[in-house]
């Protein structure tokens, strides 16, 4: 009588380990305890944008975070551009440049903008500046929303019941400034956005 050899374990062949069924226990995928809270993380202030307050949001802005300064906007662009103090002299009578406040402000969800408010011009009354100004001046203590009422020929301000502390970005108001006009600024009368004004390009 023959006796069959016994099987080799290390000659079988190895059955596929079945895909683990992550879903089936949901706590394999979940954030560990020792990962503490997500939005305790520190996210870097990266892009300040140049604008208005949009008329759906409600803001605040900044008492000492501002600077009264010549700017060149490019109203079919959507840009705005600063003029170094040495050229404002030669370029102020130019049609698209304006002496501008540019104020920090912040919305309720902790957005930071500057917002480009113009200086009313002294010959003739300016309703939609003093208007806008004014505004500003009450969103440094109150939540405001400001919206265009061309019935008042001005800006209409809303007010919100709210104490809420506003989240100022931590970044001095140079280093704001510097993002919110990375290669924004025409310090030569040799710049691009000039030439092509003047029609060189």
């Amino acid at each position: 009588m023959t006796t069959e050899p016994e099987p080799d374990p290390e000659s079988e062949p190895e059955l596929p380990t079945p895909a683990r069924d992550f879903f089936a226990d949901l706590d394999s995928i979940k954030v560990a305890a020792s990962t503490g809270d997500l939005q305790l993380l520190e996210k870097p202030l990266t892009m300040v944008p140049v604008r208005k307050p949009s008329r759906e949001s409600f803001i605040r802005t900044h008492p000492d975070h501002w600077i009264n300064s010549m700017v060149l906007e490019l109203k079919d662009e959507n840009t705005t551009l600063v003029v170094a103090t040495r050229l404002q002299p030669v370029l102020a009578g130019e049609s698209c440049i304006s002496l501008r406040r540019l104020q920090l402000a912040v919305t309720a969800n902790g957005v930071a903008f500057i917002w480009p408010l113009r200086l009313p011009n002294g010959n003739r009354q300016d309703t939609w500046a003093t208007t806008a100004l004014d505004a500003a001046a009450m969103a440094q203590e109150k939540w405001v929303r400001v919206s265009s009422n061309m019935s008042l020929g001005g800006y209409q301000i809303a007010v919100a019941k709210t104490e809420m502390e506003p989240k100022w970005p931590k970044e001095s108001f140079n280093d704001i400034m510097r993002i919110a006009f990375n290669g924004s600024l025409i310090e030569s009368l040799d710049h691009p956005v000039l030439r092509q004004l003047r029609g060189e390009l």
